[in-house]
C-alpha cells in the first residue's frame, strides 16, 4: 500500500463512523432483524401447515378405522344370522324327524 493511501485509510479509522456510516449500519442491522422475522414466520407456518396435514391424516385414519369396524360388525351380524337360520332349520329337521 502506498503511503498516502495508508494515511487516509489511518484518518479515516480515527475519525470514527460517519453519519452515513451509522445509516449503512443501521439498515444492515434492519435488514438482518427483517430477514430474521422472515424465517421465524415460514417455520410458523411450516408448523403449521405440518399441524393440518397431521390433523387431516389423523382424521382420515380415524374415518376409514370406524368404515372397517363398521363393515367388521355388518359382516359378523350377517354371519350369526345366517347361523342361526341354520340352527333353526335344523332343528326343525330334528323335530320332524322325531314327530315322523
Amino acid at each position: 500500500m502506498s503511503a498516502s493511501l495508508t494515511l487516509l485509510v489511518l484518518a479515516k479509522f480515527m475519525s470514527g463512523a460517519t453519519m452515513y456510516d451509522r445509516l449503512l449500519g443501521s439498515r444492515f442491522d434492519t435488514s438482518r432483524r427483517l430477514h430474521t422475522e422472515e424465517l421465524q414466520v415460514q417455520q410458523a407456518c411450516a408448523r403449521m401447515e405440518h399441524e393440518v396435514r397431521r390433523h387431516r391424516v389423523e382424521q382420515e385414519t380415524n374415518e376409514r378405522m370406524r368404515r372397517t369396524e363398521h363393515e367388521y360388525r355388518r359382516v359378523q351380524a350377517e354371519r350369526a344370522a345366517r347361523e342361526r337360520t341354520e340352527l333353526e332349520e335344523r332343528m326343525d329337521r330334528i323335530m320332524r324327524t322325531r314327530r315322523a
